[in-house]
């Protein structure tokens, strides 16, 4: 099952966890590729913050979540005055998050990001279960956050 990344530059946006507050509350991502952004729709979303540290750049996992719609704004703006596509989760959402984001050190994903542009882009299925092991035990689960570990 296709799973997609999109990437959060905290440089550019602050960091994931200023937005963690209304990420717990209803999941998303905002991201101008469409068909991605259409494709994504039924499959997990990766959110992963991107930080640039004494000319380092370091990749963060924040959260994912099942993506259940794809939504422009109205009157035909933009998302955070930059982005075409908001992508949702549904109520309750499927999906986890860290409090903190994890660090993803595995170089197999690192350098796949690192040919990325910002958006959204399509994960090969190799590298998702890698991604999906970086969860448990310290993720919660956004329909229970109480909870730990990923469906």
């Amino acid at each position: 099952m296709p799973a997609f990344a999109v990437k959060h530059l905290a440089y550019e946006r602050g960091p994931l966890i200023k937005i963690m507050k209304r990420v717990k509350a209803q999941p998303y991502s905002f991201t101008s590729k469409e068909p991605e952004a259409s494709n994504a729709i039924g499959h997990y979303v990766f959110v992963i913050e991107v930080r640039k540290e004494r000319g380092e750049t370091t990749y963060w996992l924040g959260y994912k979540y099942r993506a259940c719609d794809k939504v422009k704004p109205a009157g035909g703006g933009l998302w955070d005055s930059e982005f075409k596509f908001k992508n949702i989760a549904s109520q309750p959402p499927d999906g986890a998050y860290f409090e903190n984001p994890v660090q993803i050190t595995d170089h197999r994903i690192c350098n796949w990001l690192t040919t990325k542009q910002p958006g959204m882009a399509e994960i090969p299925p190799t590298l998702v279960p890698v991604l999906d092991e970086l969860f448990p035990p310290a993720a919660r689960m956004f329909a229970n956050p109480s909870s730990s570990g990923t469906r």
